[in-house]
C-alpha cells in the first residue's frame, strides 16, 4: 500500500508555494512600480529638455542664426548650455529633410510623437551595437518651414533596462533558496503546531468501549485544540454514560422478565408432574400463568413506548390545552377504578398551554396510578396548575402516602428502580411507568422532578413550556 504524505509535509509545502509565490509577486510588483516612477521621471526630463531645446533654437532662428540655404545643413555638433550631457536633439525640416541643428550627428530622423515619450529601437544600427533610445519629437513651424524638434536619452544603458532583462533569472535564483527555507521553517512550525493533535489522536485511539472514562490530554492555553480536546471529552463521557445506561438497562429487563418467565417454567412443569390431574391446582397455575404473560406483555410494551418516543418514531401534536379538562379526565378516569381515592384539583391559568393533550394525559396518569399504588387506596391525591416565574407552567401531583426515602428520590425515573421497601413485585407494575412520565415530558420539551411533602407525602412537578 503506498504510504501517504503526512498532514505536516502538506501543509509544508502549500505554505512553501504560497509563500514563495506571494514573494516573487511582491518583488515583481515592487520593482515595476520603481521602473514606472523611473520612467515617468525619464519621461518628464525629456519633455523638460524638449520644451528647453524648442525654446533655444526657436530663439536663435528668429535672430537668424540659421538663414542659410535648403540644402546646407549644420556644421558639426550644435551645442545648447544647460542641456544635460545624456540627451541628445536634433532639429530638422520635415519637408526637405534639412537638418538645422544637432549635437549626435549619429541620430537618426525621429518622426512626431505630437508631445509623447516614445522608444525607437533599431537592430545593428551601429557597428557594434543597436540603436535603444527614448525620445520626444514635436512639429513647429517657424516662418515658413516646418521644423521637428527631437529630444532623446540613450536607453541602452538605463540600469532599469538591464535589471528586468536580468530579472527572469534572479527570481529563479531567489526562488530557490526561499522554497528551501520556508518549507523547513513552516514543517518546524506545523510540527510543533499539531503536536497535541497527535497526542490527543494517540490518546482517542487507546480508548475502547470498555475504556470510556479517559481523558484527552490538554495543553492549558485554552485554544482551540484545547476546546477540541473538551468537546471529545465530553462526548466521551456521554457516550460511556450510555453504554453504562444501556448495560443496566439490558441487566434489568433480563431480570424483570427473568421472574415471570420462571414463574411460567415453574408453573408448567408442576401441571405437567400432576398438577393438570388436580382442578384446583390446575385453576392456580393457570390463573398464575396468565399473570406473569400479562406482566411481560406490560413491560415489552412499554419498553417498546419509550423506544419509539425516544428514537422520535412518535412525535407531540402540539395544540392548545385546556388543563383543567386534563385533570377532570384524569379523575373521571380514577373515579371508577379506585372510587376511595380523594381529588383535589387546582388550575391558576389563565390561557391554554400549548402541548400534546395525550401525552400530557399519560404523564398524569402515570403519576396518579404511581401515587395509588405507594399511597393506598384511600388516598387524598392534589392536582394543579400555576404559572412560574420563569414564564413556565408548573403542573403538580401529590399525595398524602408515606413518601419516598432520600436514597430513593435521585434514582425514581429510573427503568426498573426499585429502591425502598414499597417498590417491590408484589406492588404490582413493571417499573417502567416513571420512566414513561420522563420520556414522555423530555418530548415535550419539559422537565419533571420529584420530592416529599411535609409531613409526609410524595410530590411530582411537570414544567413545561407556556
Amino acid at each position: 500500500m503506498k504510504k501517504q504524505m503526512s498532514f505536516a509535509v502538506r501543509l509544508s509545502l502549500r505554505f512553501m508555494f504560497i509563500l514563495t509565490t506571494s514573494i516573487l509577486v511582491l518583488s515583481s510588483s515592487f520593482l515595476l512600480f520603481v521602473r514606472y516612477l523611473v520612467h515617468h521621471n525619464q519621461a518628464e526630463g525629456i519633455k523638460n529638455a524638449a520644451r528647453g531645446v524648442t525654446h533655444f533654437i526657436t530663439e536663435r532662428y528668429e535672430e537668424g542664426d540659421f538663414e542659410r540655404s535648403d540644402d546646407q545643413e549644420a556644421d558639426g555638433p550644435y551645442i545648447i548650455p544647460n542641456l544635460p550631457y545624456f540627451i541628445t536633439f536634433i532639429v530638422y525640416d520635415s519637408d526637405t529633410q534639412d537638418i538645422l541643428a544637432t549635437n549626435d550627428p549619429f541620430l537618426p530622423l525621429l518622426k512626431e510623437t505630437k508631445g509623447k515619450v516614445r522608444r525607437h529601437f533599431e537592430k545593428n544600427f551601429f557597428f557594434d551595437g543597436d540603436l535603444d533610445i527614448l525620445y520626444c519629437a514635436q512639429k513647429q513651424q517657424l516662418g515658413k518651414r516646418n521644423l521637428i524638434f527631437a529630444v532623446a536619452e540613450n536607453n541602452e544603458n538605463n540600469l532599469f533596462s538591464m535589471m528586468f532583462s536580468k530579472l527572469p533569472m534572479a527570481l529563479l535564483f531567489m526562488a530557490i533558496p526561499v522554497l528551501v527555507l520556508s518549507f523547513f521553517v513552516s514543517l518546524l512550525i506545523t510540527k510543533n503546531t499539531i503536536t497535541p493533535v497527535v497526542k490527543i489522536t494517540r490518546a482517542a485511539r487507546a480508548m475502547t468501549t470498555e475504556n470510556l472514562d479517559g481523558q484527552l490530554p490538554l495543553t492549558g492555553r485554552g485554544d482551540e485544540i484545547d476546546q477540541l480536546s473538551l468537546t471529545f471529552n465530553d462526548l466521551f463521557a456521554r457516550i460511556k454514560a450510555d453504554f453504562d445506561r444501556e448495560r443496566q438497562f439490558s441487566s434489568d429487563v433480563s431480570h424483570e422478565l427473568n421472574t415471570p418467565l420462571t414463574v411460567i417454567s415453574g408453573q408448567a412443569n408442576l401441571l405437567l408432574r400432576w398438577g393438570k390431574d388436580n382442578p384446583e391446582q390446575l385453576e392456580k397455575s393457570l390463573n398464575a400463568i396468565k399473570d406473569e404473560s400479562k406482566s411481560m406483555h406490560v413491560i415489552i410494551e412499554n419498553l417498546l413506548q419509550i423506544s419509539r418516543v425516544e428514537s422520535g418514531r412518535v412525535k407531540p401534536q402540539i395544540c392548545e390545552v385546556d388543563v383543567r379538562s386534563v385533570f377532570e379526565r384524569v379523575v373521571q378516569e380514577f373515579s371508577s377504578v379506585s372510587p376511595d381515592v380523594k381529588f383535589d384539583v387546582s388550575c391558576d391559568l389563565k390561557q391554554p398551554v400549548k402541548t400534546d393533550p395525550e401525552m400530557l394525559h399519560q404523564i398524569l396518569t402515570v403519576l396518579v396510578s404511581n401515587s395509588v399504588k405507594f399511597a393506598g387506596d384511600k388516598c387524598r391525591i392534589g392536582l394543579s396548575a400555576f404559572p412560574s416565574k420563569k414564564g413556565s407552567v408548573v403542573i403538580s401531583e401529590s399525595d398524602d402516602g408515606p413518601g419516598m426515602s432520600r436514597e430513593s428520590l435521585p434514582h425514581v425515573f429510573e427503568r426498573f428502580y426499585r429502591g425502598d421497601e414499597a417498590h417491590t413485585r408484589s406492588a404490582g407494575g413493571s417499573g417502567l411507568g416513571l420512566s414513561i412520565a420522563r420520556t414522555l415530558t423530555d418530548a415535550l420539551g419539559g422537565e419533571i422532578s420529584a420530592g416529599n411533602l411535609e409531613p409526609h407525602g410524595a410530590r411530582f412537578q411537570l414544567y413545561l413550556p407556556a
